[in-house]
């Protein structure tokens, strides 16, 4: 190659490289300007794997649509742990609900409304002392930090029309022994969290699906041989699902007639009860007095999660549990126990090691 030929390829070389690096310096211009912000490549990025500190973004100019935005900024993702829930209990695991973590709070002033009294959908009843009972007129209804003479009762129509309500940090029930047999709230598609009920010869009943019992306290009482007196009865409740009976304390040992079932009492041995298909789950609750202190049983179909219940030692007439073993799918934690009815504590005398022992 001669000397002219050498020269003039350097030439060439020295153009092109000077060019490049103009393009460079206005590329950085750019990116300096905008912060970077605006900065895409085109290069058919939809089928690409996108990592670091870059997005894909529409963009209409771009092949296919899409571009690469590069220094985007970055997402902060949600936390792994929700915040707190607020009216939670004051007596968690390992405690159970006594009357320092239930009912009306302390120091609550509260309006008297006398006699029955009709809630209307989505209202909200806060503060109140009802003579009468409540009933639950329209969906949505929410009582809390209220006292209730007689019942709430949404029992009207059918399972699946019954209007909803939630009733919390409520007390629930005379002052002495009433005579409300089939149960002072209820009776589907409810929620109940931190309730007292005391004086009467039945709690809650449960008469179809979703159903959330939880952190309450039941006192139940009887005057009569037949009331049949239970804590929470599952009645009526044919197929009904989502119903689930956490976390509460049932104290039936007043009921001395002859008139107590079971502190919890979900049969299916007749069709006549109207349990047949029922689904429930019954979790880390403290039963005491009745028959039996937990009965789940039937011959009928009847599907039952049965865990971490407690039952109290020695306060049943018969046996701490009646259950039929087929019908229960989950069946562990349960135990027999002596009970602080002050301080809500356990301590465990056995464990209930198979199902019905």
């Amino acid at each position: 190659m001669n000397i002219k030929t050498v020269l003039k390829n350097h030439k060439r070389n020295v153009i092109i490289a000077s060019a490049a690096a103009v393009i460079v310096i206005l590329a950085g211009y750019v990116v300096l300007q905008s912060g970077a912000a605006g900065f895409f490549a085109f290069a058919e990025p939809e089928g690409s794997t996108i990592s670091g500190n870059a997005k894909l973004v529409n963009d209409a100019s771009a092949s296919g649509g899409k571009a690469i935005a590069f220094n985007a900024p970055t997402t902060t993702p949600p936390p792994t742990t929700p915040p707190p829930a607020t009216g939670t209990t004051t007596c968690p695991l390992p405690k159970y609900p006594t009357d320092s973590c239930v009912g009306v709070p302390a120091g609550k002033t509260l309006t008297t409304i006398s006699g029955d009294y009709t809630a209307k959908a989505g209202e909200v009843i806060d503060g109140k002392r009802i003579t009468g009972s409540l009933i639950i007129g329209g969906s949505g209804v929410v009582i809390r930090n209220s006292e209730i003479t007689g019942k709430i009762d949404n029992n009207a129509g059918s399972n699946s029309s019954r209007p909803s309500f939630t009733v919390e940090d409520s007390t629930m029930g005379p002052n002495s022994c009433g005579n409300i047999s089939d149960g002072v709230v209820g009776v589907s598609n409810y929620t109940a969290k931190r309730v007292r009920i005391k004086n009467q010869p039945d709690g809650f009943r449960i008469a179809g699906s979703n159903v959330l019992i939880e952190d309450s306290y039941v006192t139940v009482c009887s005057v009569n041989p037949n009331d049949h007196s239970d804590g929470i009865q599952v009645y009526g409740a044919a197929n009904a699902t989502n119903i689930v009976i956490r976390h509460n304390t049932i104290d039936q040992r007043s009921v001395t007639n002859g008139a107590a079932t079971a502190p919890i009492f979900i049969p299916t041995d007749a069709d006549r009860q109207g349990n047949n298909g029922v689904t429930v789950t019954v979790a880390d609750n403290v039963v005491a007095g009745g028959g039996y202190g937990l009965r789940v049983y039937g011959t009928l179909p009847l599907t039952a999660y049965v865990t971490g219940n407690k039952v109290v030692n020695n306060s049943w007439g018969y046996g701490p549990v009646d259950v039929t073993c087929d019908k229960i799918k989950s069946w562990s934690g349960n135990a027999v126990v002596s009970f602080d009815w002050t301080t809500g504590v356990i301590t465990q005398v056995r464990a209930l090691t198979d199902c019905g022992s």
